[in-house]
């Protein structure tokens, strides 16, 4: 289903007031949301729009802003008091960026939050607007350590940007496992065995079968993975005094809270290197895309140009949704006398 980008907006943010968040609230999160379609990272776009509105309507999520608890030259901390991920997210990086146009760069965690979608929602965000980015969360445990067994530690979603001038910024969004985990689930759904490195069952054992939720994620690249998903932890939970042990967002009883953790990174990087660093950037990109091809391939991507261009099309051609997410947000657009039809492109 193809539907116009400004009307699905629109009809996002009436859902979203009908549920009695406030305008500045629903700005944010529609935002969010459909900026993560355009990536076509639809697992983590407006599909969880109605999941939201539930966790809302139960108490799991707060229309309320975060609070400065303890605060620096360069740094802050926040209490997102169990308010929306996305909403304390955005705040955030903007109060980052405002230390950052004096002190050059700012550090912001956030405790006590929900979901807040995808990392580069933060990073691109702030790119566009010059600076160099990072974004960072803790989740639920879903993944092993070497040597462990069971779920130890979260999967820890990462997000750089790079701002450019007159380009799109240079962006990564990943998550430190192997697989997401609803890639094995998809291949439990089809009865297919899973590649050798993606999960390990119950006993910490590698295994191709993973059976129901019994299994955990494999971090990639073995250690490596594991070594900086505790990195993000540390740099999440530990430094934001956040809860160590947060529940997932997704799978946990409505009424309950998450209590993630994110930080955010922001450097004003015109201040180290002054204006020529645009015209480096380029030249150094330049040198990745042009460099010799493989046999077969026809190009090579600077990161996150793959899902520029979905977004450019978007704009053009308008946003095509997922049949999962259509009818996720068409039910959720009849509950509130509303229709996902008036925004379909014919």
């Amino acid at each position: 289903m193809k539907v116009d980008l400004q009307k699905y907006g629109e009809l996002c943010r009436e859902i979203m007031n009908k549920n009695g968040l406030r305008p500045k609230v629903t700005e944010q999160l529609s935002d969010c949301m459909i900026m993560t379609d355009r990536f076509g990272i639809w697992s983590h776009g407006t599909v969880n729009l109605a999941k939201y509105m539930k966790k809302h309507a139960a108490g799991g999520f707060i229309d309320v802003d975060p609070e400065v608890t303890d605060e620096g030259h360069t740094w802050l901390r926040l209490d997102g008091k169990n308010g929306f991920g996305m909403y304390n997210g955005r705040i955030a990086v903007d109060m980052a960026i405002e230390k950052a146009k004096t002190a050059g760069m700012a550090f912001v965690t956030v405790k006590n939050s929900g979901h807040f979608g995808a990392c580069s929602v933060y990073t691109v965000y702030a790119a566009e607007k010059g600076y160099l980015a990072i974004a960072l969360s803790n989740t639920n445990k879903n993944m092993c350590v070497p040597g462990g067994k069971g779920n130890v530690i979260g999967n820890s979603p990462v997000s750089y940007a790079l701002p450019r001038s007159g380009a799109h910024p240079i962006f990564m969004d990943i998550a430190l496992s192997q697989v997401a985990k609803l890639k094995i689930v998809d291949y439990q759904k089809k009865g297919l065995e899973v590649p050798l490195g993606w999960a390990v069952d119950a006993e910490g054992l590698p295994t191709t079968k993973p059976q129901g939720n019994s299994f955990s994620l494999c971090p990639m690249s073995a250690h490596k993975g594991y070594c900086l998903s505790f990195f993000v932890e540390y740099l999440t939970a530990v430094l934001s005094g956040g809860i160590l042990s947060p529940t997932s967002w997704l799978f946990g009883p409505e009424e309950s809270s998450p209590g993630l953790s994110h930080s955010f990174f922001i450097m004003d990087v015109r201040k180290i290197a002054g204006e020529e660093l645009f015209d480096r950037t380029e030249s150094y990109t330049e040198c990745i895309v042009s460099s010799p091809k493989a046999a077969g391939s026809d190009k090579i991507y600077y990161p996150g140009e793959i899902n520029w261009i979905t977004f450019d099309k978007s704009a053009e051609e308008g946003l095509d949704l997922p049949g999962s997410t259509a009818m996720s947000v068409s039910e959720l657009a009849e509950k509130n006398g509303l229709s996902l039809e008036r925004c379909v492109i014919e």
